[in-house]
């Protein structure tokens, strides 16, 4: 198509042109249509990830806690005053007398074999 002013042609670049500018200005729009969701896709994720950590941390804290109180309780079971209350009161068992006592020696161990 061409317009004529003045006695000068201008030539206007007719739909050729227009098809050229539109299918990369919908490029264009694609373009940032996929960047702009690619970032809500990582902005997603990212807090996804975030609540999945701050889950495992509380996980975390829970068992610590849980630790330290079985460690405090291992430390109390474990008391010599009353792993000697249990055997003497519970058990029945004493320290042996003297004469129960019986030195082994070396040769003695080996006729018993």
């Amino acid at each position: 198509m061409s317009l004529q002013i003045d006695s000068k042609t201008v030539v206007d670049s007719g739909d050729g042109r227009r098809s050229i500018s539109a299918g990369l200005v919908g490029l264009v729009v694609l373009g940032v249509t996929l960047g702009a969701t690619a970032h809500v896709a990582v902005h997603a994720k990212r807090i996804e990830v975030a609540i999945a950590l701050g889950r495992e941390e509380r996980a975390f804290r829970e068992l610590t806690e849980q630790r330290r109180h079985l460690e405090i309780e291992i430390g109390m079971l474990k008391d010599p005053a009353r792993v000697i209350a249990i055997a003497r009161d519970q058990l029945g068992m004493h320290a042996p007398a003297p004469e129960d006592i019986h030195a082994l020696t070396r040769a003695a161990e080996a006729g018993k074999r």
